[in-house]
């Protein structure tokens, strides 16, 4: 009589549940996936900038005669100076005052840089694009999942716990 009862409650559940749309299900479901701290997140992504703006510095350094800085004339670039120039270029800042003037530096710029500096991008606003898109990644996996599971009931608490 009692698992009667207990059945026709679990049915109206699920019955209920059927009936909701997807994204409703975000707040009843969790569909199990690896967990990754938040820090180490923003750590790897920090890795991943630093790795593009290393990258970015290497290229200018290496074609730094190529380069040319308004303020001190046709000296070459130092080290610091191709930094500076790599986190302005990358950060589409731009101020102007260091810029390519021979063909092969601005080419060096077209061919390097620029692709640097949209992936620099990329992993800086993919933090954000990530925390907003979680609720709508979630009631996707749950619609896949629904789509995949059919006649099955799901019984919580009877478990070698729940006997007693």
């Amino acid at each position: 009589m009692a698992g009667g009862r207990l059945r026709n409650r679990l049915l109206a559940i699920s019955n209920d549940l059927a009936t909701k749309p997807d994204s409703v299900l975000v707040d009843y479901l969790r569909i199990p996936q690896p967990f990754v701290s938040p820090g180490r997140r923003i750590a790897r992504r920090l890795l991943y900038a630093l790795l593009v703006l290393s990258a970015a510095v290497l290229v200018v350094y290496l074609e730094r005669d190529g380069y040319r800085d308004v303020d001190s004339g046709p000296t070459t670039l130092s080290l610091l100076d191709c930094i500076y120039y790599a986190t302005v270029s990358l950060s589409t800042t731009g101020y102007g005052d260091i810029t390519p003037v021979t063909e092969h530096a601005r080419l060096m710029n077209v061919l390097l840089i620029t692709p640097l500096r949209v992936l620099f991008l990329i992993v800086l606003v993919g933090t954000t694009v990530e925390t907003l898109t979680t609720a709508s990644r979630q009631a996707l996996k749950i619609q896949r999942w629904r789509k995949s599971v059919r006649n099955h009931t799901v019984v919580v608490g009877y478990g070698t716990k729940g006997r007693t």
